[in-house]
């Protein structure tokens, strides 16, 4: 792999209907801390989003992306962790400059699969209330999809790392085996999850079973802005609020949250957008 230090890699149980997957993120976890500039009461928690959606992507069989939302918890109004289907992840946090003390709403974590290829997405909304964000994915699965996942995260000030076990849909499946692989997972300490090495770590949890490690896929900051995105947000703004912003600043100018990129449009630009487009273009998403 171009970048060993950042991957994901699959695994599977041959004997017993059980998958799982391993992610460790290091030179793409200091790229997203560099761009997002976390609050450090939210850098842990931010690891963990981007770690879990890495994971999540193992189980995605479209061209897209997953993510991770969080709303409204603590001091943290908006956090949100993606990773597409290619490996790319990026991720932006937002505090409250000072956190309501009346209206607050609940917080929550929302689970977004966004299909790249003009497909239906799908949203999946899960309480936080008392729960961190591995009992709030826990009970996910168990809530909507009805199968059995754990996960385990862990993150220090140079990398993160996450683990998640799944049951396989299978009528032969035997709950016994799924304690004991869960039993075992559970003697994992922190350290171990972000200091082993996706084979060490089978080798040493697994021992007694026959566990096959697939090729790890590499992992890195990457952001899915462009120009032609930003353009049919404005698009969708309309002409006439476009343009009077061109008259009120001379331009408009977009800036990514997630990477910083900034695009900007000045009279001659919005004109010949609006004059040249009436829609926005099949390509979807933007800066946000």
């Amino acid at each position: 792999m171009e970048n060993s230090e950042d991957f994901m890699q699959k695994f599977l149980f041959e004997d017993i209907a059980i998958k799982g997957s391993f992610v460790r993120l290091e030179k793409s976890w200091r790229e997203v801390v560099r761009r997002a500039k976390p609050d450090r009461s939210a850098t842990e928690l931010l690891a963990q989003t981007l770690c879990a959606a890495a994971l999540l992507t193992s189980n995605i069989k479209f061209r897209g992306a997953v993510s991770l939302q969080i709303q409204a918890a603590g001091s943290i109004r908006f956090l949100l962790g993606q990773c597409t289907h290619d490996g790319q992840l990026r991720g932006v946090v937002r505090m409250y400059d000072s956190r309501p003390t009346t209206g607050d709403s609940p917080p929550v974590l929302a689970i977004n699969l966004e299909p790249g290829d003009g497909g239906s997405r799908y949203q999946g909304i899960v309480a936080l209330e008392e729960r961190d964000l591995v009992e709030a994915l826990q009970h996910y699965f168990y809530q909507s999809e009805q199968l059995a996942t754990r996960f385990w995260l862990s993150a220090s000030e140079t990398h993160c790392t996450g683990l998640m076990i799944q049951r396989m849909p299978d009528h032969n499946f035997d709950p016994d085996d799924w304690n004991r692989i869960c039993l075992m997972a559970d003697t994992l300490s922190s350290h171990a999850l972000l200091c082993l090495q996706p084979d060490r770590m089978i080798n040493i949890v697994f021992a007694e079973d026959n566990v096959r490690l697939f090729s790890p896929a590499p992992l890195v900051f990457g952001c899915q802005c462009t120009k032609q995105r930003v353009t049919n947000v404005l698009l969708s703004l309309g002409e006439e609020e476009v343009s009077g912003i061109v008259e009120e600043l001379n331009l408009v100018e977009v800036d990514c949250q997630y990477c910083g990129q900034s695009y900007q449009f000045d009279a001659i630009d919005v004109a010949q957008i609006f004059s040249t487009q009436s829609s926005p273009q099949t390509e979807t998403g933007g800066p946000h």
